[in-house]
């Protein structure tokens, strides 16, 4: 066999294999029954209307915000306060730490004073 011979078969058999692809046409899909159930894995709760529930999953014994914010109205009706601000607590501590720093650096003057290093306190 000579060459021209053998690329025009090499030529013949890739149309023939290009068409034999092009004529397949894909599958149609399957139809969907309309009462299907859906699909549900072991990884998360399972769907509402399985579950029965039409209310919100609660998840290691944590409180959705709205029971959070019914709990906050019910122990602030208690107590009488209305609301605490953001960051109160941190502010409380801070004014507390410097007015403790202060103390602490009277006491220190005074004790020097006493000891006879007054001329080294600033005037």
């Amino acid at each position: 066999m000579n060459y021209p011979q053998s690329m025009r078969l090499a030529v013949l058999a890739a149309v023939l294999g290009a068409g034999g692809v092009m004529a397949q046409t894909a599958p149609a899909p399957a139809p969907v029954p309309a009462d299907a159930a859906p699909v549900v894995s072991d990884v998360g709760p399972a769907p509402a209307q399985e579950r029965g529930s039409i209310g919100a999953i609660v998840l290691d014994d944590s409180l959705v915000r709205a029971q959070r914010d019914r709990d906050f109205e019910r122990t602030s009706a208690r107590t009488g306060v209305a609301s605490v601000g953001r960051g109160v607590m941190r502010q409380t501590m801070k004014a507390k730490a410097q007015a403790e720093l202060a103390e602490a650096r009277a006491t220190e003057a005074a004790d020097l004073y006493r000891r006879g290093a007054g001329g080294m306190t600033p005037k």
